[in-house]
């Protein structure tokens, strides 16, 4: 039995029926016990999901405990995460979202946090494109000039200097930045397409864990 369930037939029988249950609904008209059937699969989904969130919070309280009770370097920081995530949790079910103690919180610490990371990946970002981008040729240089435009868009103090440059970055966001996002979309929409093709057809069978196994038979062989 456990054969017949690991086999690659099997396997893809069941992906290519739940996408049938979960895609069919959503195109067409279909009876009540189908959608009944798509609401059972959703409904698994997000528990599915919230199971993960779980396996998530013990994982990282499992790791910051043994790196307290071991004192290494930056424990003291694994104690500040550890209160600051489970006094969220308790607080967040037992008062609500709206509770002024959950809100202290999220615009105290989680947002500038958040604003703190951004920044950091700002300044990676930046000495990056110093590095890669450089004005070889008239391509490059489009790149850079269009991107140096946008940043000083979004800072407050070169508008008040002179208010052309909120006119040009605004106009390169609301139209090419724009337009390069429908790209964007349009060709990660036909990507996951052509992925959901492959997969039904059984040319992509890497999500099931088959693919690996069977490299792991090759090495050994």
């Amino acid at each position: 039995m456990s054969q017949i369930v690991r086999s690659k037939e099997f396997l893809l029988g069941l992906i290519i029926l739940i996408q049938f249950f979960i895609y069919v609904p959503y195109f067409f008209e279909v009876p009540t016990q189908i959608k009944s059937i798509e609401s059972g699969l959703l409904t698994m989904g997000v528990v599915i999901a919230t199971f993960a969130l779980l396996v998530g919070l013990y994982t990282i309280t499992r790791r910051e405990l043994l790196k307290i009770s071991g004192k290494k370097r930056g424990w003291p920081l694994s104690v500040w995460l550890l209160l600051i995530l489970y006094f969220m949790i308790i607080t967040g079910v037992v008062l609500g979202q709206t509770s002024p103690y959950f809100s202290f919180f999220t615009t105290g610490i989680v947002v500038p946090g958040d604003a703190t990371i951004y920044a950091l990946i700002l300044f990676y970002m930046m000495s990056a494109g110093a590095r890669a981008f450089k004005m070889r040729d008239l391509q490059a240089s489009l790149l850079i000039i269009t991107t140096v435009l946008v940043l000083l868009q979004q800072a407050p103090v070169t508008s008040y200097l002179w208010p052309g440059f909120d006119t040009i970055g605004s106009w390169l966001v609301n139209n090419w930045g724009m337009a390069i996002t429908r790209t964007f979309a349009i060709i990660s929409a036909l990507g996951g397409i052509v992925l959901a093709v492959r997969l039904l057809a059984g040319k992509e069978m890497g999500i099931t864990g088959l693919l690996k196994g069977k490299k792991k038979k090759e090495g050994e062989g």
